[in-house]
Formats: C-alpha cells, structure tokens, sequence
C-alpha cells in the first residue's frame, strides 16, 4: 500500500508533467504561426522586448516612470489586441498561443497560495482510489464470463433462477451502460456463491471505461481502516471516509461479515445515508437475508436500503461449489 508521501509525490509529478504539455503546446503552436503568420510571430518577438524596457523603467528611479509604465502597458495592449485579430483573420482562436493549464485555478501548481488547490485534492483521492483497488479482483470479471448456465432452469414453487438471473443479469448490465453520478443504489442480497462480486465487478469494470471513479472493496476491510485512521492507530496520512463519501460509485462486498459494534454500524449507516443524500451510487452485496439484516443492524440502515436502493434477490446454486465438483469429477 502506497504511503501518503508517495501519494503525494506521485500527484506532484503529474501535475508538473501538466505544467510541461501546457509549455510544450505552446512552443509547437509558436512555431507553427512563425510559419504561418510571421507577422503575428514578430509581434510576439516585440512583446518580448517589452518586458526589458519594463525592468530598465523601474531601475532607472525616472521621474516619469509612471507615465512610461501607463504608455508602456497601452502599447503591450495594443500589440496583444493585434496579435489576436491576426490569429482570427487566419482561422485560429484568439487565445491559440495562450497557456492553458489543466486548472485555471492553480495553473497545474497544486496550490492557491499556501492552501491546496482543488485539483491536487481531487488527483490525491484519485490515486487513493487506484491504489486501493490496485488489490482487489476488478480485472478478473466481466458480463462476458458470466455463466447463466449455472442457474438451473427449474426451482422452488415453480421460479426458474434462470429466468430470474437473466433478468437480473440484463438489469446489471444496462445499468452500466447506462451509469451516471446520480444513478440508482442497488443492493444484491442472496447466498454465497451466486455471482454478487462478478456482477458488481462487471459493472465496475464498464463505468471504469466510460471514466468514472469507482472503489471496491471488502465492508470489513473499509471499516477496519476507517477505525484505526479515526482512532489515531494508522501510520499514514489517508482519509478512508473521505474516499468510500466521495467517490463516483462505490461497492460495498460482503456487507455483513465485519465485527458489529457501535463504532460499525454508526459507520455504515453515515456511508449509505451520507451518499444518499449526496445522489452518489452506492453498490451494497450482502449474504444475510432480510431477518438477518434486521437483526445485525439498526432499523434506520435496513429501511434506508430497502426504500432507497433497488433491490436484486439473486438465486440458484452456489456456483463455486459447482464448478470445484466439476472440476473432482474430472
């Protein structure tokens, strides 16, 4: 797992490679307009100039320096205004030999000042979220490996789980294709085995590709690194909340299985409420039935996602014990 420092560092690299491709866009861009307009490369040339005449005013103590300073700055106006209607009349924006920076803001420093800028924030989160899910299995799943040949056809009190896994299946794959910031919840509750983390991941996988942020892991695990960070017992700088809070879609595994106290629940209900009530999707999968969620948690977290989120009930036969009796009966 990456340090804060190393974070950082990262960031900082980026943002100075920015820098670097906004300079370099522009010194093409010059040169191309030198072949193009020498008129307007020229007039750069003389811009140039300006700032010498600017330093030698201010050293020489003139007691005119004033006015020289005001006619210098009409003249750079003028130049400038002329520069531009040149790149117009030859079919080119009026800013083409400008620098733009990724952030406006900061001009790809990082800060505004002595605070943070925005997108240094942004970016620290981003690698926070890529090294996270640098371990875990978001690579290894995707609808098209997913089997619903498993599912028999045939089930309890005439249900085909068949059926029921198609149309869950077709569900979970729309939803991705169609995925956006303020797309429904979904909870996928049913027993082990039965293809909750393949169908999450697959989703993961496609909104990843469309350039959404997305950050998968194991309840137990956020929890646990939530708790020592808010207990002052992690060695790093990270702000676990802060990443599961803000994250364009965020999927819960295995809701559930992680020790319940206080600390726990209070937790998971500030997660799913606070990214309710922010319109961020959130992905929950759980073994426990209804009862069993009842039992573990609050009333506030059950009736928060069974009235917000839509839920899947996923079926069949547990299809990890399918395939190892596939595999013992070769």
């Amino acid at each position: 797992m990456a340090s804060h420092s190393e974070l950082y560092a990262q960031a900082m690299r980026i943002l100075g490679q920015r820098q670097q491709d906004a300079k370099l866009t522009v010194s093409r861009r010059e040169e191309e307009i030198a072949a193009k307009i020498p008129q307007a490369a020229a007039l750069r040339r003389e811009l140039a100039r300006t700032s010498i005449e600017l330093s030698k005013i201010i050293l020489s103590g003139s007691g005119n320096a004033k006015e020289q300073l005001e006619e210098l700055r009409q003249r750079n106006l003028y130049i400038q205004g002329r520069i531009q209607q040149l790149l117009k009349e030859n079919g080119y924006p009026g800013d083409y030999l400008s620098l733009h920076p990724t952030c406006p803001l900061c001009g790809d420093t990082g800060y505004r000042g002595n605070e943070k800028c925005e997108c240094l924030k942004i970016l620290l989160q981003e690698l926070s979220v890529q090294d996270l899910n640098s371990r875990s299995p978001l690579k290894l799943s995707s609808f098209s490996t997913f089997d619903l040949r498993y599912y028999p056809t045939e089930g309890e009190n005439g249900v085909s789980p068949r059926e029921v896994m198609s149309r869950i299946f077709d569900y979970c794959r729309d939803y991705a294709g169609r995925f956006s910031k303020t797309s429904p919840s979904l909870l996928l509750i049913g027993g082990t085995g039965l293809g909750k983390t393949h169908l999450s991941l697959a989703i993961a996988r496609v909104v990843i590709e469309k350039g959404f942020t997305v950050l998968y892991g194991s309840t137990q695990d956020f929890l646990r690194r939530i708790e020592a960070e808010h207990f002052n017992r992690s060695d790093t700088d990270e702000d676990t909340l802060g990443m599961l809070l803000n994250v364009d879609l965020l999927i819960l595994d295995d809701l559930g299985v992680e020790f319940s106290s206080e600390f726990n629940i209070s937790t998971v209900y500030n997660i799913i409420n606070t990214r309710l009530n922010e319109e961020k999707p959130t992905i929950i999968n759980s073994n426990l039935t209804v009862q069993e969620m009842e039992k573990k948690y609050s009333q506030r977290i059950v009736s928060r996602l069974f009235s917000a989120y839509d839920c899947l009930r996923l079926v069949g036969k547990d299809i990890r014990l399918q395939k190892r009796s596939a595999r013992q009966g070769k």
